[in-house]
């Protein structure tokens, strides 16, 4: 789905030590511009604000632990590989008064390869507020069973079609890390996601499950 008017602002910097380049930060982050002004104000305060203290740890934290790293391997003869933090952002559903993106930062300290932590939201765009998953729902009603029954479903296909590996227990796995802040909207429906290494892999990547808005029947308190 479309959200031309989400824009992209960036935060660009290298960082070196004795003529080395440390680390490299590249952040993109989303604003809205005018005409939407007041409706905007909160989304682009609070991913400002993200973009500027992920900065902060990757030129402060990050710069001084490369900075060790770099001494050790050059004491010890070691090649030095510099890190990174490169944040980006996807828009994944922009309807009515509903805007929905996650954003990925990868980090890079040295080994095989780096790690990338996924967070995603969901703005309610007119009142400048975020939602919660349980916000979607009528009151009562067990959204958490119905979906887990769903995920479990098509893990269980993915992997039958060599889709996609999966650590055992996979039942047990994915309640256990269920997580109601790892979700976003698409078009075709509500997207619950689990991070690295929590039930798959690092090769399988991050595990998205897609659950359709029809599966909810008259559950859904919005038309998405």
């Amino acid at each position: 789905m479309k959200c031309d008017f989400i824009k992209s602002k960036s935060i660009k910097d290298k960082l070196y030590y004795n003529k080395t380049q440390m680390i490299e930060i590249k952040i993109d982050y989303p604003y809205i511009p005018q005409p939407y002004a007041g409706y905007n104000m909160p989304f682009n305060m609070y991913y400002r604000q993200k973009a500027h203290q992920n900065y902060r740890y990757a030129s402060n934290k990050l710069f001084n632990s490369a900075i060790k790293q770099y001494n050790s391997s050059k004491s010890q003869g070691f090649p030095f590989h510099s890190y990174e933090l490169v944040e980006v952002f996807e828009p994944t559903y922009c309807k009515d008064n509903f805007v929905s993106l996650y954003r990925d930062i990868y980090e890079f300290t040295g080994g095989a390869h780096g790690n990338t932590v996924r967070y995603g939201n969901t703005w309610d765009i007119k009142r400048g507020r975020q939602l919660a998953l349980g916000d979607l729902f009528n009151k009562g009603w067990d959204y958490k069973y119905f979906m887990l029954e769903f995920i479990e479903g098509e893990a269980k296909r993915r992997k039958l079609m060599g889709k996609a590996d999966y650590f055992d227990n996979l039942r047990e796995n994915l309640k256990k890390y269920f997580d109601e802040k790892n979700y976003y909207l698409t078009d075709k429906g509500i997207a619950i996601f689990y991070p690295l290494y929590t039930i798959a892999p690092y090769s399988n990547g991050i595990q998205v499950f897609i659950i359709p808005y029809l599966l909810f029947g008259g559950n859904l308190k919005y038309s998405f």
